[in-house]
């Protein structure tokens, strides 16, 4: 048995929505047309399993009902979209011992170049850090409002993931059933280093770029980056944009966090490399072609037959140097420690991942 995963259906006006809960985090998927049930809507309607605009409306919202969650003091949005000229705009805002906060946004989303997060937003209840929702006390539901404009938008996929700071390392060092140890997914090697003008800080896109590569979507890695290039941020690394790109491209994608390597275990086996975010600082991980850094994203691809896990991470200087093994304990360490175990989940509509 494994501790850490509990799948709870999410009741909201008698539907159940994909809720994957763990010690310190909670990630709710709604992407079905019940998980929009109770849902108000103006200007929007679902088709099927995706929120479109309504006949003849430029612009259209809708408006969860509360959902209620473990307590957090961190949410991170993500979500698929198609944007074929309009755009997309998620909203949310937190309830905690002191009522309801005020609506922060998490920025407008295109396929077509201009799209921006949106600076600034901070008040007594907390901030907008470009794609995280940080606030200064413990909420216990939150409810989002996500706004379409332009002829042909819709959305397929609204996932949002709550986590208390305090439980980042609730999971360190989780026991493994060691299945997936000796088990390293095919995922293509590429270098962020190779390309001037912005390649040293092309990790995210880089290594959004393999794992579509991977999944058989071949983009370059300037072409992801110019697709994630958040105008506001002025770089390529904002974690809902990086996932609604593969989103955009035909790929179920969305932001999680994971409690230890013994849970990332179940995505290799089940074939899904998964893009995660450390820091660290000199010395803390031995072998890595980057001294040290503030913030990385690289593929876990796999496992060696130790159990230690084999990364591509793109910041080695060549596409063959890309692929890496870390000492299992530092890793798991740096990761927890950095983002709360977080990580894109990047995977062809239908393959199943770890629920």
């Amino acid at each position: 048995m494994r501790p850490f995963l509990f799948l709870t259906p999410l009741l909201m006006a008698g539907a159940e929505a994909l809720t994957m809960t763990y010690p310190h985090s909670t990630t709710v998927i709604h992407e079905r047309a019940t998980d929009w049930a109770g849902a108000e809507r103006r200007g929007v309607e679902v088709r099927g399993n995706l929120l479109a605009l309504a006949p003849g409306a430029a612009s259209g919202t809708l408006t969860s009902p509360p959902v209620g969650v473990a307590p957090f003091d961190e949410l991170v949005p993500s979500w698929n979209a198609v944007t074929p000229g309009g755009s997309v705009m998620v909203e949310v805002r937190a309830q905690t011992g002191a009522g309801w906060g005020r609506w922060f946004s998490f920025g407008t989303w295109q396929s077509n170049e201009g799209r921006a997060s949106v600076n600034g937003q901070k008040d007594a209840s907390g901030q907008v850090l470009t794609d995280t929702l940080r606030l200064t006390a413990k909420a216990t539901a939150y409810q989002y409002r996500v706004t379409l404009r332009g002829a042909g938008t819709g959305v397929r996929l609204l996932a949002f993931n709550t986590s208390d700071r305090a439980k980042r390392t609730a999971g360190l060092g989780q026991a493994s059933d060691r299945r997936a140890w000796g088990k390293v997914n095919n995922v293509p090697q590429r270098s962020q280093m190779l390309y001037e003008g912005g390649g040293e800080v092309w990790c995210s896109p880089t290594s959004v770029s393999m794992i579509l590569a991977g999944h058989g979507v071949n983009v370059t890695v300037p072409q992801a980056a110019k697709g994630t290039f958040d105008r506001a941020y002025e770089g390529t690394g904002n974690w809902p944009f990086n996932t609604a790109y593969a989103g955009e491209l035909g790929l179920r994608a969305f932001v999680t966090r994971l409690p230890s390597l013994a849970e990332a275990e179940r995505f290799t086996a089940a074939g899904v490399p998964l893009a995660v975010s450390l820091g660290w600082k000199r010395g803390e991980l031995p072998g890595a072609p980057l001294s040290y850094s503030d913030g990385h994203l690289m593929v876990l691809v796999g496992f060696d037959a130790a159990g230690n896990p084999v990364l591509n991470d793109p910041a080695a200087p060549t596409d063959a140097g890309v692929r890496r093994t870390y000492p299992r304990a530092a890793f798991e360490r740096l990761w927890l420690t950095h983002s709360g175990g977080l990580g894109y989940v990047i995977a062809p509509p239908g393959v199943g991942v770890p629920q």
